[in-house]
Formats: structure tokens, C-alpha cells, sequence
């Protein structure tokens, strides 16, 4: 029978990363971490969500770092607090007095070991280290898928003028398609991940098109109540 990944059970003794003789040999200072799983965003082609973790000192400073595929599970939050106890990103190893965390049910079977280590655990709503971590890395991200991309001329820049709603859909509410499509003819819709919000075949041109959409989302950002 083949277990799903959020169900594994925690590895611990030879061949795992959280060995609790390793972890316990080590010095233990006054310090309080954080430590998490970001979902990462994915191409809408990508069924599969990836996650990033995550765990940062009390300054903010990140100590580990990790890439899982699919939903974590307890062996990735093990080997994650692991790794940042044992070979820090930053700073010398050793045991933290405290670990804040979500109250993600997978992560319970690790709270026991956690706590023969001598490392008091503490559900936590927020985690801001994390979040400010995570924010970091996905500028850093964009800022890298960027790299080399054509600046705009100032007429070209005057089109988020001419088209305000088109332009605040595309950055933060959904997707546009426009072009000939077979068997309709020249089309124009506003996509979110709901599916289409907005659809027009009656334009024959771009500018008609634009036209066509901007009016379109005006009106659904009215509807909505979106300012």
C-alpha cells in the first residue's frame, strides 16, 4: 500500500536527518525560531503545488532552507529544524530554546521529540520571521525572471493610462487572451482562476478589442464593488 506523503510517519535513528544523539550533543542557547512551508506560486499548467520552507531566527536572519514537492509532512519539518540546528545557513550550531510554528496536524508526532530536546514548542497563528522570508525570496525571484527584460518606451507605458481596469486585472485579479481563435473568430476574454469573467467576439481589430475589455472589466470591478 503506498502512504501519501501528508500521513508518513516521523524517521528518526540511523539514516535520518533528525537524530535526536546528534541534536542533543549540541549546545542550547536562549534563542526563539520560526519555521514553515510556503506554497510556492506554479504555472497554471502545473497541477502540482510546491513548497518552500523556511526557518528564521529571532532577527529575521534565514537558518534553513528547503524545497519539498507536493504537500510537506513531518519528515520534511524534521529535516528542515534539523538542518538549521545542526548546519545553520548563518551562525554557529546549536539548540534553540524555542520553535514557533503553524498548527498544521502532521507536524504533532515531531512536538514530543522536540521537547526530550529539550525545545519548548509553540503554536503560533503568524509567524512574521517567516512571512518576511518568504516575501524576500519571491522578490528576489521575480527580480531573476526579469533579468533582461525590454523596458517599455513611454508610449508603450501610457497603455496602463489608456486601459486602467485591464491594467489592474492583469496585476492582481487574472489573465487576458487576444487573438484569432478557430472556429470564433477574433476574441478577447479576462480570465481568474474561476474561469472566464469577461468575453467578446465582436471586435475585429486590437484597439476594438481593448476597447471591448476595458468597458468589460469597468463594469465587473463595479459589480464587484472593487474601487
Amino acid at each position: 500500500m503506498t502512504v501519501a506523503r501528508d500521513e508518513e510517519r516521523l524517521q528518526l535513528g540511523k539514516g535520518a536527518a533528525f537524530a535526536k544523539t546528534h541534536l542533543m550533543r549540541l549546545r542550547q542557547d536562549e534563542d526563539t525560531r520560526e519555521a514553515d512551508f510556503q506554497a510556492l506560486p506554479e504555472p497554471v499548467t502545473q497541477s502540482r503545488t510546491d513548497y518552500r520552507g523556511m526557518a528564521v531566527a529571532h532577527d529575521g536572519s534565514l537558518l534553513g532552507e528547503s524545497l519539498v514537492e507536493g504537500r510537506p509532512t513531518v519528515n520534511d519539518m524534521a529535516t528542515l529544524l534539523a538542518h538549521a540546528v545542526r548546519r545553520p545557513l548563518t551562525g554557529q550550531a546549536h539548540r534553540p530554546r524555542r520553535v514557533h510554528v503553524r498548527g498544521h496536524p502532521q507536524w504533532k508526532e515531531l512536538f514530543a521529540h522536540l521537547t526530550e530536546l529539550g525545545v519548548e514548542v509553540a503554536v503560533r497563528r503568524e509567524l512574521p520571521g517567516v512571512q518576511a522570508a518568504y516575501q524576500g525570496y519571491l522578490k528576489q525571484r521575480r527580480e531573476a525572471h526579469r533579468a533582461g527584460m525590454l523596458k517599455p518606451t513611454g508610449a508603450q507605458t501610457d497603455v496602463e493610462k489608456a486601459f486602467p481596469a485591464t491594467a489592474e486585472w492583469v496585476r492582481g485579479y487574472g489573465h487576458i487572451e487576444i487573438g484569432d481563435q478557430e472556429g470564433f473568430g477574433f476574441v478577447v476574454r479576462a480570465i481568474d482562476c474561476g474561469g472566464v469573467v469577461f468575453e467578446d467576439d465582436k471586435a475585429d481589430t486590437l484597439a476594438a478589442a481593448m476597447a471591448a475589455l476595458e468597458e468589460g472589466l469597468a463594469e465587473h470591478f463595479e459589480r464587484e464593488g472593487i474601487q
